[in-house]
């Protein structure tokens, strides 16, 4: 069983005691060839105001007030996970490195806050910026869903930017 971009992890109830990722929803934004699954957990907004976090996502996330988000335990960059008008053209991330640009869903794409804001103006609908990654090594989340850690859900956009982030677990569980 392969674990495709766009999947949501919600971890099972078994594991609420887990300080990590007891009650988490993580969307799964990519799967490399070599089996690496990157994902960024979606549910856990931080005591923390965008403008806090990185003065340069306010290029992407207009509302100065609107709260980070906890997006797993690997790194702390900061990412940006947005709904497009349309992804035509943004194939790439514009950085030093050239890789693929993660679309997990239709039009949700993943964006690196150091990228050029110019090629997003005018085709964000909403956005929302994450601290860290949730990664996972080849077949790796594939036993923990085997095991009984994680239920795959398909993820839909109103999950991925629920008005309601803290409620989110609670509703996909009883799916």
């Amino acid at each position: 069983m392969t674990i495709p971009p766009g999947s949501l992890l919600v971890a099972a109830p078994t594991q609420d005691s887990d300080p990590v990722f007891g009650r988490v929803v993580v969307l799964v934004v990519d799967r490399e060839p070599n089996g690496i699954t990157t994902g960024i957990a979606i549910n856990r907004p931080l005591p923390q105001h965008v403008t806090e976090s990185s003065a340069l996502a306010l290029l992407f996330v207009p509302d100065p007030a609107a709260f980070a988000y906890w997006g797993g335990p690997m790194g702390s960059d900061p990412a940006i996970l947005a709904q497009l008008d349309s992804s035509a053209g943004l194939e790439w991330f514009h950085l030093p490195v050239t890789q693929r640009r993660p679309f997990p869903l239709p039009d949700v794409g993943v964006i690196a806050v150091a990228e050029h804001p110019q090629p997003f103006e005018g085709r964000i609908r909403q956005a929302r910026l994450f601290i860290g990654l949730c990664v996972w090594g080849r077949g790796q989340v594939e036993r923990e869903v085997e095991g009984g850690q994680w239920l795959p859900r398909q993820g839909r956009l109103s999950d991925v930017f629920s008005p309601e982030p803290e409620r989110l677990w609670s509703s996909l569980v009883r799916v």
